[in-house]
């Protein structure tokens, strides 16, 4: 009678579970190499504005599924006069444009003022936007060396 032997798939089928057990820690690492690389892009658009830049945080997704770089919560910058504005009201402005500020409220008008703003808005620097296009490229990558890592767990049994 014609036998066949199966040596070593026992061992495959522990490295195969090793990779489902590491795979999340994995994903994880990937997705934080991704998120400060994602920043990085971010700044590198924002241009030399440090304050801005210090409100800038990489967010990861509760079950590590995800990575966003957005403004921070509840972090509030105070005006000259008092008032608050969300950082992320502010970096949002500077992302699209705005419209510079108005000499609204004055009751009395002077003939002499000239406005500093002779433009009907500020253009946006679009820094997430330009950040988001280099996206799939550096995604590809990062992919490419997380299958790596996988192929030598399957074929050593270690990471």
């Amino acid at each position: 009678m014609p036998e066949v032997r199966i040596d070593g798939l026992d061992g495959l089928i522990g490295r195969l579970d090793k990779v489902l057990e590491d795979f999340p820690q994995l994903r994880r690492a990937l997705l934080e190499r991704m998120g400060s690389a994602l920043r990085e892009e971010v700044l590198r658009g924002l241009g030399p504005s440090d304050k801005v830049a210090g409100w800038q945080a990489v967010h990861m997704g509760s079950g590590g599924g995800y990575v966003a770089v957005r403004p921070k919560a509840n972090t509030y910058q105070v005006t000259q006069s008092g008032k608050r504005y969300a950082v992320g009201y502010v970096t949002y402005a500077i992302e699209g444009g705005h419209r510079p500020p108005s000499r609204r409220g004055s009751s009395r008008p002077d003939y002499r003022y000239r406005p500093r703003h002779n433009v009907a808005a500020v253009p946006g620097k679009w820094m997430y936007d330009a950040a988001r296009q280099g996206l799939p490229a550096m995604a590809e990558a990062e992919a490419r060396s997380l299958l790596e890592q996988l192929g030598r767990t399957i074929e050593k049994g270690s990471v």
